[in-house]
């Protein structure tokens, strides 16, 4: 297959998205890039788009297909695609097959926790510097639907990252919509497979899907955009929020030598709000509690806010008490 080299205006905003992704990261020339691709519309026209901007940057590209096993014939689909991005002129190509476990979490979070570890072998295998991925407006979108009906904060609206250094993930089309890629797809003949499984209304992430284009139709044209901006922003807030609370840190905490967490009482009243909680949620956890909850960081803030004299707070792995105007965390 030899990609039609007609600019339409899906295949330049496409490519557009990868370049200007790619530039600011510096890569070092000769540097390999590594494509997670599923054989659906989304990672095609990232593979095919990073295919033809990469070289321009210096880079090489490489493509990791997972075969999850769910559902009958993925194995045919894993080939197929393989095939595909071959004749795109793609080399290497990994497929890597792996086994989703049934765990508490669910299908859709074992299978991506999975695909994650997956691509990220590969990444090592082939000596990729990051991984790029075909997430696209739409997936944001419902991140951020997610994350509000988990009621858990800025983190959790703040969709997925562009770029991740840490896991080295690189989303180019986070904001470039779902039909324009298909178009680019069409515009370039390649073929792509529809994943049944993005119909299933058993997935939660499918019946968010629904949702969308329930409040897209309801609300107006632009509502998945706007979620997407409200990704932003809230990644923002949390960037400042996590950045202030980390400075209060280093004033208002001392780590004592029997390993217990004390903050300064007077330290804590003089901070707003949200950057107060912050820092009691970021101490709890680095004092070992396993999960905590919004009510239980606002147990903490009373504490402080309302002390009248009550016991200690027992959490999931630590307790949590006022001693002499200093707030005690101790690892249980």
């Amino acid at each position: 297959m030899v990609l039609r080299n007609r600019l339409t205006p899906a295949v330049a905003d496409v490519r557009r998205a990868v370049r200007e992704a790619l530039i600011p990261l510096q890569l070092e020339p000769e540097s390999r890039i590594l494509i997670a691709c599923s054989g659906g519309p989304d990672s095609l026209a990232l593979a095919a788009a990073a295919i033809f901007e990469a070289p321009k940057l210096g880079l090489t590209v490489a493509a990791c297909i997972v075969d999850h096993g769910l559902q009958k014939g993925s194995a045919d689909v894993a080939s197929q695609t393989l095939q595909k991005l071959e004749e795109l002129g793609l080399d290497p190509v990994v497929i890597e097959t792996v086994s989703v476990p049934e765990n508490s979490s669910g299908p859709e979070a074992a299978a991506r926790t999975v695909r994650y570890l997956a691509l990220e072998r590969a990444r090592k295998l082939i000596g990729a510097e990051l991984i790029l991925l075909g997430h696209n407006l739409e997936d944001q979108a419902e991140t951020v639907l997610l994350g509000l009906a988990r009621g858990s904060g800025l983190k959790s609206i703040s969709g997925m990252p562009a770029f991740d250094a840490e896991r080295k993930l690189l989303r180019p089309l986070i904001g470039i919509k779902r039909e324009t890629l298909r178009q680019s797809c069409a515009d370039q003949e390649i073929e792509f497979w529809d994943d049944p499984h993005n119909q299933d209304p058993r997935f939660t992430r499918v019946r968010i899907r629904n949702l969308l284009d329930t409040l897209e139709q309801e609300v107006g044209p632009g509502f998945a955009e706007a979620l997407s901006r409200t990704a932003d922003i809230a990644a923002e807030s949390e960037d400042a929020m996590a950045a202030a609370a980390s400075e209060m840190m280093q004033v208002a905490v001392k780590l004592e030598s029997d390993g217990k967490y004390s903050v300064s009482i007077s330290a804590c009243e003089k901070m707003p709000h949200g950057i107060r909680r912050k820092l009691l949620f970021e101490l709890a956890v680095q004092a070992g509690a396993k999960s905590v909850s919004r009510t239980q960081v606002l147990g903490i803030d009373e504490l402080i806010t309302n002390w009248h004299g009550q016991n200690k707070l027992v959490l999931s792995g630590i307790t949590v008490e006022r001693v002499n105007q200093q707030l005690v965390f101790t690892g249980q």
